[in-house]
């Protein structure tokens, strides 16, 4: 193939999979060339897991070819994970050095529904440390950059997630989000993230307790991140405040027309540049409808 398979949508690659004209391996072979070529400069990923994503992707193969069970919703994606999430065996540093023998004893639920949905963890991207930054750089893994420019930063805190996105290294990504993690990397580069609502994604606790802290995915498109949050979300009973029942978003959605929506720009308690609640103010502007 002479196209440039790594930067397929998640929805296209699912359906060259099941019309046998892309299989996973295919694709996770140019997803990890790709990793190769571009990673040395970016430095999206804190870990990479590309043996055991190859054997994913053939075991996901036989499925598209009839043996075995049917194909599950993100099977043969490579999927990469932010650190910050636990998933056991593997390190779970939160980009702290204090942490950099820490290992995770179990896997958190949202990232478990993406691996029982067949998605393949090919990588863990970066975070700056404890994820409590909007720039993407610690001791322990160094800088993450820009895939447009590497001069320039992919912001944060899930700013791994977004490089990967951006770079051609990952189909889906996931991120968390409290004042922005998830939708300032979005952002910064030119992807799609999306902050769920409070308790529609289940979080590990304490932080299912905190209202502002949201597991969410990122991708390339808005099919993908539909996609994607279709996985993740829904009630789980480790998680008190996930919401029942279970959300799915639908593939076609309907107009706003009539909609009533909410602004604050401040929260009511937080202190706003003038300049960015005018933004803020303009943006919203842009959905009203036309007057009569």
């Amino acid at each position: 193939m002479t196209e440039d398979i790594h930067y397929l949508t998640a929805t296209e690659a699912l359906r060259r999979f099941r019309a046998r004209e892309l299989s996973p391996v295919e694709l996770m072979e140019a997803v990890i060339a790709r990793a190769v070529r571009v990673e040395p400069t970016i430095n999206a990923f804190a870990d990479e897991r590309f043996d055991e994503a190859l054997a994913a992707a053939r075991f996901a193969q036989e499925r598209y070819a009839g043996r075995g069970q049917a194909p599950r919703p993100l099977e043969g994606l490579p999927v990469a994970v932010k650190e910050e999430a636990p998933i056991a065996g593997q390190a779970n540093t939160l980009g702290s050095l204090a942490l950099r023998d820490m290992v995770a004893d179990h896997t958190a639920p949202f990232v478990q529904r993406i691996l029982d949905a067949g998605g393949i963890v090919h990588a863990r991207t970066t975070t700056p440390e404890f994820s409590c930054a909007p720039v993407t750089w610690t001791k322990l893994w160094g800088v993450t950059r820009n895939p447009w420019n590497p001069a320039f930063a992919p912001g944060g805190s899930s700013g791994g997630s977004g490089a990967a996105l951006a770079a051609g290294t990952a189909m889906l990504a996931t991120g968390s989000d409290i004042g922005g993690s998830i939708r300032i990397p979005a952002s910064f580069c030119g992807v799609v993230g999306f902050k769920p609502p409070y308790g529609r994604v289940p979080e590990i606790e304490v932080f299912n307790l905190d209202h502002y802290c949201h597991e969410g995915p990122m991708a390339r498109t808005v099919a993908d991140c539909r996609l994607l949050e279709n996985v993740i979300a829904g009630p789980h009973p480790s998680d008190v405040a996930s919401i029942r029942p279970k959300l799915v978003i639908p593939e076609q959605l309907e107009g706003i027309a009539g909609m009533r929506v909410a602004l604050s720009v401040d929260l009511g308690c937080y202190e706003v540049d003038d300049e960015v609640a005018a933004n803020t103010r303009a943006a919203a502007d842009r959905l009203r409808p036309p007057s009569a």
